[in-house]
């Protein structure tokens, strides 16, 4: 009756959590409407759009000729596309359900603010659920990490902390609230749900098989987000750790063997993904880890087979067996690493794992998110949970055991990677409030084991003799003989349980060292002084935990509340869509989205637009129009032409932007406005195209004086002068160039029409036959620059950073010539 008893209170609280973290990422849909929110987001719901009018089959061919302009781009087979597909079988899904309304109860609207007075079930529109998956997931995480704190500490009270905790913690709030349909929304529950099987599936002797499930959820995760690199190298990491903690053994040899085959098996068969966990340097640790496992398990079954064989005899099968695979693996290595087999690290990556925040690649460096993380930013996302997760993370290493083990590498790995980049403090989200729930649920358990332990004192004299009588009442139930005594087979086989008992415990008392202090310790709590100083002080000891738990109440309960509080803050600001935004005094402003709007109703359908590559997303998402470039770096040097057109004088920018573009959109106003990016622009450009800013890799000759007046290379670029037309001294286009067609209500977009543009351009990059195949046939098919601009194309230097050791000689540009200097001086950029 009390495990019942605890499990449904337990349950009822879980069912709050993710009630809870539902309803935590609504503002944005109760302020702005279901809108898909930001830049990424755009593209992913135009995929998700495609894939559901198309199918999977014309989805993984799709090569969009709407982005790239005038290159393209394979969509398909170049994203990862676990969320469309994910929005698409809910979609579809809804669409089977009939229509019905459901009146909710007033309990169930009073325990939940948001829940709405009639509750309607049935299909949604595609843009609906793309607006809510990151927030239905935001439970599923909540949910996810419950499992994973139980499964660690099997303590339910460290469990509901964990969930509560998850539920609402900034750091998972930052890339789940609804309408932020990007990748991560649903990464972090496939994240938790992996590392949960995983753990699951070391529980016992007989839980390998679990291994299957961890696999399958680890491809959803391949699928979801190229974060999986982090979920296959953590699993990994734990694998090996378990060899020298001694928790190596058949069964998990056999856990991580079936989930490295099943996960590895299943990510090749993502398109974006291909070969690349058996060639990618980033991959090869866990592989690794496989081949050491194969190993050790043939040398283990030689000596379960041959048990009389000595010490020294299976060492040296150890020695000459990894002896034996290391001089194969390094033949194949040696003979593989000249064909560039192995895929060099990113630049992500590697930035990882060096002590400077810069890449060398400016296009990389100008991200925020790629920052490294301050002290600020852990305490806006993880709040008081950075203090006490800490106490969680010492308190793993109190009564280890595989699923503990790995909770302690999970934090070592987070902090670690966080400290990196301020993207990745997504990954602490469910650490530390897995840690946190440890701190906190343990002092819990601790206290009141205590308060009950005294209760059973006053009830049976002790918990031992309660026990005892327990055991007394279990054997009187058991099967006799009709005399009412036991027969002579049953004392037979009591006698040789007792004796192979009594061997046990004999060998197992040589194997263990009487000298060692926690022995000691545990023999004398096991002696008669031991059990009888133990009742003495269960009244101090509940006395103890009563004040402890009070003190931990009272002072607790403003953190707590500060914590709700900066959580409800924090999602709030989080809820904004940035197409759409609110004032001070609580006006929407939605110049951007009716920009975009305006692009779609008032421009041809053909029409090209130019803007920074942050907004193509947007243009093509929303206004249905060509881009230039978009939220993806696949490409550097073509953003690089494009930062080209925007910073060089008008005149030297006109003639490559009327083979290229229609319209100029450009972001007049505000803190991000374009004039803010444009120092970028210039590195990203210069880092390419050198004559931009000669000998000047960081462009400080591209900026304001100290009175905001503009240096003269900025007042003669395009950039500047679109974005101040008629606005500051001078600022004027020039109208045989391009003509002002749209200003927006507060005047944060404007429009330029480019004039006299080169019909021939337009028309050679249309033209079918001028594309580029893979194959005769193939979907394929890149488009090329027009013959006008391909003399400067070939004169553009391809880019090269700092991790590119696989290029051979080939020369380093500027900026990352800088970049490598200022790091080797220790100095700042």
């Amino acid at each position: 009756v009390g495990t019942l008893l605890k499990w449904m209170v337990a349950l009822s609280i879980l069912a709050m959590a993710m009630a809870k973290a539902y309803g935590i990422r609504l503002f944005a849909v109760k302020t702005y409407g279901a809108v898909i929110h930001e830049f990424d987001p755009w593209f992913n719901y135009r995929a998700t759009e495609y894939l559901a009018a198309h199918g999977s089959e014309k989805f993984f061919k799709w090569f969009d000729y709407m982005s790239w302009y005038p290159l393209g781009r394979p969509v398909g087979t170049t994203i990862y596309p676990g969320m469309q597909f994910t929005a698409v079988w809910i979609w579809q899904t809804l669409k089977m359900m009939p229509k019905y309304k459901l009146k909710a109860p007033e309990l169930l609207r009073q325990a939940f603010p948001f829940v709405k007075a009639v509750l309607r079930f049935g299909p949604m529109s595609l843009n609906d659920v793309c607006v809510y998956i990151p927030a239905w997931f935001g439970s599923v995480a909540t949910l996810g990490v419950f499992l994973l704190t139980r499964e660690a500490t099997r303590s339910l009270a460290c469990s509901c902390i964990s969930a509560m905790i998850m539920a609402i913690i900034p750091a998972h709030l930052m890339r789940s609230i609804a309408g932020g349909y990007d990748n991560e929304s649903i990464a972090v529950s496939a994240i938790c749900f992996t590392f949960y099987l995983w753990c699951r599936s070391l529980r016992s002797e007989k839980s390998w098989p679990i291994a299957i499930l961890a696999g399958i959820s680890y491809i959803y995760m391949v699928a979801a987000w190229g974060g999986y690199i982090f979920v296959i190298n953590m699993i990994g990491v734990h694998a090996a750790a378990l060899i020298p903690l001694r928790m190596f053994n058949s069964s998990t040899y056999k856990a991580y063997t079936l989930f490295f085959i099943i996960g590895t098996l299943g990510a090749t068969r993502i398109p974006v993904v291909g070969w690349t966990p058996l060639k990618s340097l980033e991959q090869m640790g866990p592989f690794g880890v496989f081949i050491t496992y194969q190993l050790l398990e043939f040398c283990n079954y030689r000596i379960r087979k041959h048990k009389d064989m000595s010490w020294s005899a299976r060492v040296a099968l150890r020695i000459k067996v990894f002896s034996v695979a290391f001089l194969i693996l390094a033949a194949v290595v040696f003979a593989l690493w000249p064909t560039g087999y192995f895929g060099p690290l990113s630049s992500r990556i590697r930035g990882l794992f060096v002590k400077h925040t810069r890449t060398g690649n400016p296009l990389v460096d100008s991200v925020a998110e790629h920052q490294a993380a301050s002290d600020s930013a852990y305490w806006q996302y993880l709040h008081h949970c950075k203090t006490l997760s800490i106490l969680g993370w010492f308190l793993c290493f109190w009564k280890t055991n595989p699923a503990k083990s790995f909770i302690v590498g999970y934090g070592l790995v987070a902090s670690f990677f966080s400290l990196k980049m301020v993207r990745l403090l997504i990954i602490c989200g469910p650490i530390a409030s897995i840690l946190t729930g440890v701190a906190l649920g343990t002092i819990f358990d601790l206290c009141v084991s205590q308060v009950t332990d005294f209760l059973w004192f006053l009830a049976f004299g002790s918990s031992e003799e309660k026990k005892d009588a327990l055991e007394d009442e279990a054997s009187s139930t058991e099967p006799k003989s009709p005399e009412g005594k036991k027969t002579e087979k049953d004392k037979d086989k009591k006698g040789k349980k007792t004796a192979k008992k009594d061997n046990k415990d004999k060998d197992k008392d040589e194997d263990k060292d009487p000298q060692s202090p926690k022995e000691q310790y545990d023999k004398f709590w096991e002696s008669t002084e031991g059990k009888a100083l133990y009742r003495r002080t269960s009244p101090l000891r509940a006395m103890v935990a009563v004040v402890v738990l009070g003190f931990v109440a009272q002072t607790g309960r403003q953190p707590v509340v500060d914590f709700m509080e900066h959580a409800e803050t924090m999602a709030q600001g989080m809820s904004s869509p940035q197409i759409l935004f609110m004032t001070r005094n609580g006006q929407i402003v939605d110049d951007y989205k009716v920009t975009y709007e305006w692009l779609k109703k008032e421009t041809p359908q053909d029409a090209r637009v130019m803007a920074w590559w942050d907004y193509g997303y947007q243009i093509t998402g929303i206004g249905n129009r060509t881009s230039i470039a978009d939220g993806n770096t696949w490409n550097h040097e073509h953003i690089a032409t494009l930062a080209r057109c925007l910073v060089l004088p008008e005149k030297r920018a006109y003639k490559i932007i009327r083979h290229l573009a229609d319209y100029v959109l450009v972001w007049a106003g505000g803190r991000g406005d374009d004039l803010a990016k444009s120092p970028h622009m210039c590195r990203i450009g210069t880092s390419v195209y050198p004559d931009i800013s000669p000998n000047d890799p960081t462009c400080q000759q591209f900026g304001f004086y100290q009175d905001r007046t503009p240096t003269p290379m900025m007042a003669k670029s395009v950039i500047y002068k679109l974005h101040s037309h008629n606005k500051a001294p001078g600022a004027q286009v020039n109208p045989k160039y391009f003509k002002e067609v749209y200003s927006s209500k507060y005047g944060l977009v404007r429009i330029f029409k480019v004039l006299n543009i080169s019909k021939e351009s337009k028309e050679w990059v249309a033209n079918p036959e001028n594309k580029v195949c893979d194959a005769p046939g193939s979907w394929y098919c890149s488009g090329r620059y027009p013959k006008a601009l391909q003399p400067l194309i070939a004169k553009r230097r391809d880019f090269a950073q700092l991790e590119d050791f696989n290029k051979g000689n080939r020369e380093k540009n500027a900026y990352s010539r800088y970049v490598e200097e200022q790091n080797r001086r220790g100095g700042s950029i």
